[in-house]
């Protein structure tokens, strides 16, 4: 690869990283909002009668909370390891591009 086509490699991971780091962010805080809720329902119905209807539904949207935020688990990870893949490939990149820029220099300085 030369030194060109890996800066252009570099770039392309670099906005990878930073779109991962971003969907990582968002969903981290879609979860935490998702926990707030699911926090407040409960505190919410612990006054309620358990064999009341009000009750029912609120159980029932608790588990469909706790539900959302397993998914919101799995996806988070799922980034999680995308974004350390991309960092991998960006240390690799990051090598050949300083390896083109020395070849590029020495040879330079190999003329005199």
């Amino acid at each position: 690869m030369g030194l060109f086509s890996g800066l252009i490699r570099l770039s392309y991971l670099t906005q990878e990283q930073l779109n991962l780091e971003y969907k990582i962010q968002d969903l981290s805080s879609t979860k935490m909002r998702v926990s707030v809720q699911a926090v407040e329902l409960i505190s919410a119905g612990s006054e309620l009668d358990p064999e009341s209807p009000e009750y029912r539904a609120m159980e029932a949207r608790r588990e469909k909370l706790q539900l959302m935020e397993k998914k919101l688990d799995q996806q988070l990870l799922r980034y999680q390891t995308l974004l350390k893949a991309v960092n991998t490939e960006i240390e690799s990149a990051q090598k050949i591009v300083d390896s083109s820029i020395k070849r590029f220099f020495s040879y330079g300085s190999s003329v005199s």
